[in-house]
């Protein structure tokens, strides 16, 4: 084992065109906004000082913008992957919160009731989100044992590797924010050994803060 820690560098996309507020978009192949992409180029600018050895993504366009970006900037393979997809939400995705709970007022009564396990139609839980995400992850720490590496991914994707990271039970996933463009830094010194030293934290520059460099 190596003395030197693996670094993962865990990035949520940039703002996606949101045609309808408060939707679901899940593995819906929505596109980023015009915002969103800058925030993705403002990254590829802000990763190129990184001694990157691989960038990774879903399959998603709105992944795939950014992670394409970086590897073009940093001049380093990418690797996209429907492993790293967003939750599955099934006949809820392009629904609205509201048209969701008119539509499948059970199954609505149930997410409330138990995020964590309840199954949208046709959907995935948040046990299963975990099951395929967090074993590519550790496979990816022994890979690049040593190396850092860019993970660019989805807020609910991000939410279960930080909270795995941090050793929490995974029914505290729902407390983790993860924005537009966030970056986490996870230090991995060995598999089952990770410290989180930086979570949700705005890009340098992100044109979603505020003046005193808040966000919004």
């Amino acid at each position: 084992m190596p003395s030197t820690p693996t670094l993962l560098y865990l990035i949520r996309h940039g703002q996606v065109a949101k045609a309808r507020p408060r939707s679901y978009h899940g593995q819906s192949d929505v596109p980023l906004s015009p915002l969103g992409r800058l925030q993705m180029d403002r990254l590829a600018e802000w990763a190129a000082s990184m001694d990157l050895s691989a960038v990774y993504c879903s399959d998603l366009q709105r992944t795939r913008h950014g992670a394409d970006a970086v590897g073009r900037r940093c001049a380093v393979p990418v690797s996209a992957t429907p492993v790293l997809r967003e939750k599955h939400f099934g006949r809820w995705e392009g629904l609205t919160y509201e048209e969701a709970e008119r539509q499948f007022p059970a199954e609505w009564r149930d997410w409330l009731a138990d995020p964590l396990d309840a199954r949208p139609p046709e959907g995935e839980t948040y046990r299963e989100v975990e099951s395929r995400v967090i074993p590519f992850v550790q496979q990816l720490v022994r890979e690049h044992a040593g190396q850092a590496v860019l993970i660019l991914a989805h807020g609910g994707v991000n939410r279960v590797i930080v909270c795995r990271a941090l050793g929490l039970p995974m029914r505290r996933v729902f407390g983790i924010e993860q924005d537009y463009a966030c970056v986490n830094l996870i230090e991995c010194a060995a598999v089952g050994r990770w410290r989180v030293t930086l979570m949700n934290s705005a890009l340098p520059g992100d044109p979603l803060l505020k003046p005193d460099g808040a966000a919004p």
